[in-house]
């Protein structure tokens, strides 16, 4: 007859400080298959080891071991997790179900860890009906009573189709009837061929076997068989070989197995769940939402740069330093770019298509019958329609006779002609500068503001405009500086347009070495667009690191959260551990379970976060209103770049914050994962939660 256990010599001992305590001291043992064996004795005998060792949940310190006439103390540890994922079932005490799976699931455990095996679902459902829970196959655990849930442990072990069960006090925690009920089962195991092997504290119990072994100090003291074995299972199944599962098969049970189980592990601790993925949740909404609010103004910007030209520089007056203007003496306190300047770069400075001068007069008193108004007085060329877009809504432009002539008249905006004439038509009418009066000849629609301080080297508001040829301002509107170095008129800034982009640079350096001859002060500057949109995507990806530090700060947070709530569930759920590798799971099935619930977490964060991204432009929006509201010398002090612009949502950056969410998931969850996984089972089964 084989033999389904045989151990010579076998031994265990502890090291308990300085003390070695014997547990087992020389065992010679012998179980043919289909035997029927409850083993006694009293507290500390080491039955309990024994069992233990026969499980394959520990290793001796000596002696030989065998399983179904395979020596298994020299196996690894993955081999013997396969050992008992084969070959044996376990039936506890404590029955040791896994709380938050159902009955169906519970019986089921043992066979996804089974290489080997196909997990059906009608091997498990037969088995819950065997034991008479086939109407309770959706309940879990805890809806369920001891005998029940000790019945569910008896076909969790037989999922597998072991050829032994190792029982450890079965009925300890169940009353009479249910102890019956319980080994009327064994007993019926045992005819169909099963070997059973039970630790038990109660002769009436072990009268039931058919050989009871009783131990004392680590010894076997007396072996007594009632009657003979009842012979192998005949209808025992041959593991099936790997090669006859697909990988789809694979998959499917991968899914059932790691992640099904991780994911009602998650649900079943909500609040704990919510708190671990917070901190990632946070870490990818401030990037998304930064990365947005930094693309919006990055686009305002951009676009505002654009509105100048690609093919334009722009050279505009500059303020020097007070103290270097009083050392130039009294005609210095004029500064910037005069007429003559203007005269000499349209003569000598080559590749240029068209020139726009202008002068700004700024917060001018403009009156009319209706009242008065704050206003600014623009004097150009008539091209200078054309250099922005201007839109006449009413009337005309202003022309290149108006400007030979040094012409009286103006060309209001549309929203400052409404403020002077809120009655009536403004075209024909005058307005009052200064003394003078302007026949209003046209409006020119509203368009978007063009900001900048001193950035640029401009300023814009084209809502207050008034429109004026540009001899007309020199010769007729009283300017405070007046004159500049060289007794010309001022010139607050001109627009150099270029056929060839190509050429800017080249240009801009020719302008800044004539003004470097004529100038004494540096009193002007030259501003090339395309220069400043290279050096808005500088800053552009400048930002974006930015925001990546502060992604990864976030996500450094929150994984160590995570790091710290994983290591408290793995405390938590260390007789769980214990279970799953009693049944056969491998250390790399445990370090993927917990990585795997770390992923969901905060792969959940990150898609919460995307998900929260995308309200980005509704609450940036709600926030600048709020704080107009509450605190509008705080509204009134922000740029025009971040009270006019929308937030974009940078698209690349949504799959790479919910890769980054779940990468911080392995990194920070692989060390709880690995001490999960190193745990010895017999330990982690005695753990007290």
């Amino acid at each position: 007859m084989n033999l389904a256990f045989s151990v010579r010599s076998l031994s265990k001992v502890y090291q308990m400080g300085t003390e070695e305590v014997r547990a087992l001291d020389g065992i010679d043992l012998d179980v043919p298959e289909g035997d029927y064996l409850a083993i006694m004795g009293p507290s500390g005998s080491g039955k309990s080891t024994l069992l233990n060792l026969l499980g394959c949940l520990d290793r001796s310190s000596g002696g030989s071991h065998e399983v179904n006439g395979t020596e298994v103390t020299k196996l690894s540890d993955n081999e013997l997790s396969k050992v008992r994922g084969e070959s044996i079932g376990f039936v506890f005490q404590s029955y040791n179900l896994i709380p938050y799976l159902n009955v169906l699931d519970n019986i089921r455990m043992p066979r996804a860890y089974l290489r080997s095996s196909k997990d059906k679902l009608a091997t498990a459902l037969a088995l819950a009906q065997r034991i008479g829970l086939g109407d309770r196959v959706n309940h879990r655990p805890q809806e369920l009573s001891g005998g029940q849930q000790q019945r569910v442990g008896i076909a969790r072990s037989l999922s597998g189709n072991p050829a032994f069960v190792l029982a450890d006090e079965p009925t300890g925690n169940l009353d009479s009837k249910t102890t019956e009920e319980i080994l009327l089962l064994l007993d019926e195991l045992n005819r169909d061929g099963k070997t059973i092997v039970l630790v038990t504290h109660e002769d009436e119990v072990a009268q039931r076997a058919s050989r009871i072994v009783r131990m004392k100090d680590g010894k076997i003291v007396e072996d007594i068989r009632n009657k003979e074995p009842v012979g192998p299972e005949s209808s025992r199944l041959e593991p099936i070989p790997d090669s006859v599962f697909s990988w789809r098969q694979r998959i499917v049970r991968f899914w059932q197995n790691l992640v099904k189980t991780a994911l009602l592990s998650i649900w079943t601790h909500p609040m704990r769940s919510l708190l671990t993925g917070l901190g990632v949740f946070i870490g990818v909404v401030s990037v998304v939402w930064l990365l947005a609010i930094g693309e919006g103004i990055a686009e305002q910007a951009e676009g505002e740069i654009m509105a100048l030209g690609a093919n334009n520089l722009i050279l505009s007056s500059k303020k020097p330093p007070e103290e270097e203007r009083r050392n130039k003496g009294k005609y210095f306190y004029s500064y910037g770019i005069t007429s003559n300047d203007l005269e000499k770069i349209s003569k000598s400075i080559p590749f240029l298509t068209a020139i726009y001068p202008t002068r700004e007069l700024n917060n001018r008193t403009v009156f009319t019958k209706a009242g008065k108004t704050r206003a600014e007085l623009l004097g150009c060329m008539p091209n200078y329609q054309n250099l922005h877009n201007l839109e006449v809504h009413k009337g005309r432009f202003l022309s290149d006779l108006d400007n030979q002539q040094k012409a009286e008249v103006c060309v209001l905006a549309t929203g400052l002609a409404k403020t002077l004439f809120p009655f009536g038509d403004s075209i024909g009418q005058t307005i009052n500068i200064a003394g003078n009066l302007y026949i209003v000849v046209g409006e020119v629609s509203p368009r978007s503001e063009l900001k900048d301080s001193d950035g640029l080297g401009f300023k814009e508001l084209f809502e207050d405009n008034v429109y004026l040829p540009l001899q007309t301002v020199w010769s007729k509107v009283f300017d405070y500086y007046y004159r500049g170095y060289d007794g010309s008129p001022l010139v607050s800034k001109i627009t150099l347009t270029l056929k060839d982009p190509q050429k800017l640079m080249t240009v801009a350096q020719m302008i800044r070495d004539l003004l470097g001859k004529e100038h004494e002060m540096e009193d002007y500057q030259v501003t090339v667009p395309l220069e400043l949109m290279e050096q808005a995507e500088k800053a552009k990806l400048t930002f974006v690191g930015l925001m990546g530090l502060v992604a990864g700060i976030s996500l450094l947070v929150g994984g160590i959260g995570i790091m710290n709530i994983m290591l408290a569930t793995v405390t938590e759920r260390t007789r769980e551990i214990g279970i799953r590798r009693a049944l056969g799971a491998r250390k790399g099935d445990i370090t993927l379970q917990f990585l795997i619930e770390t992923m969901a977490l905060t792969g959940l964060g990150g898609i919460l976060g995307i998900a929260a991204g995308f309200l980005c432009e509704p609450a940036y929006k709600l926030g600048l209103g709020l704080i107009e509201k509450f605190t509008p010398s705080i509204f009134e002090s922000f740029p025009p770049s971040m009270k006019n612009m929308t937030p974009e949502l940078v698209i690349w950056s949504l799959p790479l914050v919910l890769i980054t969410a779940v990468l911080t998931g392995v990194l920070f969850g692989i060390y709880p994962a690995r001490k999960a996984a190193s745990m010895n089972p017999v330990d982690a089964l005695r753990h007290q939660s």
